[in-house]
């Protein structure tokens, strides 16, 4: 059957549909498949029951290595245009039952979603979506990229990421940010810690909120920084004092003299403390 596909801004193709179901006959197996794109492709993938691991690819291929621990798993997967849709399906309930490694080309765009397995993202530039109920979510060096994250209490741990805009979402879970740079960052939880530890570079705007969690951040004296923060029960600001004539003070800003670009941090935390540090 033909199929045809189109999504804003996505390349439109007409492609045949492939359709693979996979049984699993033995407590593990592995599954190994590659598929040929076009250019933006979407690739989901959906594991309720593992974890999922989405890497760059060498050959501008999708490379698939799923892998079962159960006779109950069963792996479908279906192509149809742009849009390749990764699925493990179970009739027995764990979260360590099937794993995904996917091999994704730079220009897609990937949908990832587990409840309590763990995801992690390595390398992906453009938009990509990773939704947890309690598992892990990893996101490393990404450049250029929109990134989307959501979790219910999950930790979210986000580093080396440069000139990306982040959408970063959780209930009760902590979000740990390190060598974040030049980025446009939102990050909201309700009970959650929130860490940020790097120099933000001179164009970053940083909204870091937080119901009930406490709030640390951490930059370099030499970081050309603005900082506005709405503390709950507290807040402390440990700085190391500056060399003779190196820095100016001016309210919550901390300036070369002479460089006007800086990177700001809105911190808000209604019930937390909120700490930032100076080294």
């Amino acid at each position: 059957m033909i199929h045809s596909s189109s999504l804003p801004g996505v390349l439109t193709r007409v492609a045949f549909t492939v359709c693979l179901v996979v049984p699993v006959a033995t407590a593990q197996q592995t599954l190994n498949s590659s598929y040929k794109v076009v250019p933006k492709t979407i690739v989901s993938v959906t594991n309720e029951y593992g974890p999922i691991t989405v890497k760059p690819s060498s050959n501008g291929q999708v490379v698939v290595q799923a892998v079962s621990q159960s006779q109950a798993v069963t792996f479908d997967h279906e192509q149809h245009g742009n849009h390749l849709d990764l699925r493990a399906r179970s009739q027995a309930q764990g979260d360590n039952l099937a794993e995904y490694t996917v091999a994704v080309p730079k220009d897609s765009w990937v949908v990832l979603k587990s409840s309590g397995g763990a995801l992690r993202a390595e390398q992906v530039a453009g938009d990509a979506v990773l939704e947890s109920t309690t598992g892990t979510v990893e996101v490393t060096a990404m450049n250029q990229g929109h990134l989307h994250v959501t979790t219910l209490s999950g930790t979210i741990h986000l580093t080396n990421i440069r000139d990306s805009h982040l959408d970063i979402h959780s209930i009760s879970g902590d979000v740990n940010m390190r060598d974040v740079s030049g980025s446009l960052v939102e990050v909201h939880t309700g009970g959650g810690r929130i860490s940020y530890a790097g120099d933000p570079g001179r164009a970053g705007e940083y909204l870091l909120s937080s119901h009930a969690g406490d709030l640390d951040v951490s930059v370099p004296w030499s970081a050309d920084v603005q900082i506005r923060s709405s503390p709950g029960k507290g807040q402390t600001d440990k700085e190391s004092p500056p060399t003779a004539n190196s820095f100016q003070q001016k309210g919550s800003a901390i300036l070369k003299p002479g460089i006007n670009s800086i990177s700001r941090f809105v911190l808000q935390s209604l019930r937390g403390t909120v700490q930032v540090k100076r080294h």
